[in-house]
């Protein structure tokens, strides 16, 4: 402890290399730091610093699907140790091809300070360096508040083409975050997405795209993508009636290959549905998740 009564300590960060090297991402060096600044015995203010070098390497990114220019966003994840809220993520870089490639990434972020009776622990805080093909995140450098409330949460795949594409949800929570000021409402979901064989693919394509030739041949069509689904976000009360309802674009698809080929492994995704909830509303009871159609959002 300085005589400014703020303490600096190392924390633990945990690197997804395997899920970075898929996606062409390469940690250099990193360090992160919790600062800890001290005005009474019952009030403390704390939080995390991060520095570090990063580097991309589009060579290695060799399936790719659907975000156009840009590069796989390279994620943080911050949460609290043993707590069942998932951690916050924050998006470190979010560049297109060109501005990432070729140089070190510059990493350097702050979360947002919290304000505690009692400080926490390195050992209390779990940091992660990660990637996906396809993300729809509300990026925030935070930890969770300790006080929550779990909802239920239903899962309802009402695609009509998962033959082409289907979507896995490995991941499904609902919490309403209680800090002293507000209460806010996150739904997570995660998983990956599968995907059928070339003929499943080309009925899919067509499908969509409405098109009149009387044959058309999958070698005419390639290259060619389909749309992975989408999500409708339903907030309901105990009664039933929905409270919230919110749509969720994963922007992203399953290339067919001029050549014919499809990826060599499924996209993993990741979403997040987070909303404040205003003072004396009535609480919400449970979340249904249902997966459609790209084209029916």
């Amino acid at each position: 402890m300085g005589d400014d009564d703020t303490m600096v300590q190392r924390l633990d960060l945990e690197v997804d290399e395997a899920s970075l090297s898929r996606l062409g991402w390469q940690i250099d060096e990193v360090e992160i730091r919790l600062v800890t600044t001290t005005y009474s015995e019952w009030e403390h203010h704390q939080e995390i610093e991060l520095s570090g070098t990063a580097r991309f390497h589009g060579e290695d990114w060799t399936d790719r699907f659907g975000r156009g220019d840009y590069a796989p966003v390279l994620l943080l994840a911050a949460g609290r140790t043993g707590e069942p809220v998932p951690p916050q993520y924050k998006r470190l870089v979010m560049e297109t091809v060109t501005e990432v490639s070729g140089r070190p990434r510059q990493l350097s972020e702050t979360s947002s300070p919290w304000v505690c009776e009692t400080p926490l622990t390195p050992e209390e805080i779990t940091l992660r360096i990660t990637a996906v093909d396809v993300e729809e995140i509300d990026s925030d450098f935070d930890l969770a508040p300790v006080q929550h409330t779990v909802l239920p949460v239903e899962v309802i795949d009402a695609s009509t083409r998962t033959g082409a594409v289907r979507l896995t949800v490995t991941t499904s929570s609902a919490h309403l975050l209680h800090d002293p000021y507000d209460t806010r409402l996150r739904v997570h979901l995660a998983g990956s997405a599968a995907f059928g064989a070339p003929a499943e693919l080309l009925a899919a394509h067509l499908a969509v795209h409405d098109w009149r030739d009387q044959d058309p041949t999958f070698e005419d069509q390639c290259p060619f993508k389909v749309s992975l689904p989408g999500l409708v976000v339903e907030v309901r009360r105990e009664e039933g009636t929905v409270m919230r309802e919110t749509e969720v674009s994963l922007d992203g698809s399953i290339p067919v290959s001029e050549a014919g080929e499809l990826p060599a492994r499924r996209p993993r995704w990741m979403a997040d549905v987070c909303d404040d909830l205003l003072y004396g509303a009535p609480a919400p009871a449970r979340v249904v998740v249902r997966i459609v159609d790209a084209d029916g959002l």
